[in-house]
């Protein structure tokens, strides 16, 4: 099993660098993303919600994760999406409680599994008992399966606020993606937006910052339009589910912050993005 971990110690009280995510594909051209593997598991845990999403093995399966949440959790608001599928390696259900019982040593955080990885990032304030039940749960893994880790130390307990600043630097998202030079959100970044949604939600007294960029192709006042167009359609969205708009700041920044070198392919993809910053 190949086995990646990183872990950072923080002070209570420091404010943590925000995550920056790519948009669209390296051109600006219709494209098809890759399906996403089976089986699948996500599950997502905050001070005041759990989120558990993707393949059950059974009706026993989902009922036994529902138990080992309310054993774990207490009375956080448990949300559950879960789809039928036949299971073609290894013990599902018994890696996927594993898995769960980890995320429940920590104060928050993010796990993404398939058949063949697990990817799990979060915030703790008991590393000795988050490392137990990770290894807890790495033998049970197969052999060939990769597990990493990125985890988060606390010293000392926070306040909320800043237990929300933690908690959204170890938020896992995916891109955000648009339709071929428009601000029309594609269907694959609706997951990314409601896991913002879902943040701002458990987060009431958090202000997002959310940025668009643009590569250097084009005249740069319509750069700086499209830009903006795409800022505002993500805080539409994330303010279609409940979010007040006056939470959410939007600007366009054009192609006036690059990251990469507009010179190559590659470098225009990572500098066509939109970026959230916690206020």
């Amino acid at each position: 099993m190949r086995v990646f971990t990183t872990i950072v110690v923080l002070t209570a009280g420091i404010l943590l660098s925000a995550e920056i995510h790519r948009d669209s594909p390296s051109q600006e051209t219709e494209a098809t993303l890759p399906p996403l593997a089976a089986p699948r598991m996500s599950i997502s845990s905050s001070p005041l919600r759990l989120s558990i999403t993707g393949t059950s093995a059974s009706s026993h399966h989902e009922a036994m994760l529902k138990r080992l949440a309310g054993d774990q959790f207490g009375e956080t608001e448990l949300l559950t999406d879960f789809v039928p599928g036949v299971i073609v390696a290894g013990d599902w259900e018994s890696v996927s409680s594993r898995l769960l019982y980890a995320v429940a040593s920590m104060e928050s955080a993010e796990a993404q599994m398939t058949a063949d990885s697990i990817a799990i990032r979060g915030v703790t304030a008991n590393l000795e008992t988050t490392a137990s039940r990770i290894d807890f749960l790495r033998v049970e893994m197969p052999d060939a399966a990769e597990l990493s880790t990125d985890i988060i130390v606390i010293r000392s307990a926070e306040s909320l606020d800043e237990l929300c600043r933690t908690a959204f630097s170890a938020l896992m998202l995916e891109p955000v993606a648009f339709a071929q030079s428009s601000a029309e959100l594609r269907p694959s970044s609706l997951v990314t937006l409601d896991r913002i949604t879902d943040f701002a939600h458990d987060c009431p007294s958090a202000t997002i910052a959310i940025t668009g960029h643009t590569d250097a192709s084009g005249d740069e006042t319509w750069n700086r339009q499209l830009s903006l167009a795409r800022a505002q359609a993500v805080a539409d969205r994330i303010a279609r589910n409940g979010i007040d708009p006056q939470r959410l700041l939007v600007a366009g920044a054009g192609s006036s912050e690059p990251i990469a070198d507009n010179a190559t392919a590659y470098g225009r993809e990572l500098n066509r993005r939109i970026e959230f910053e916690l206020r």
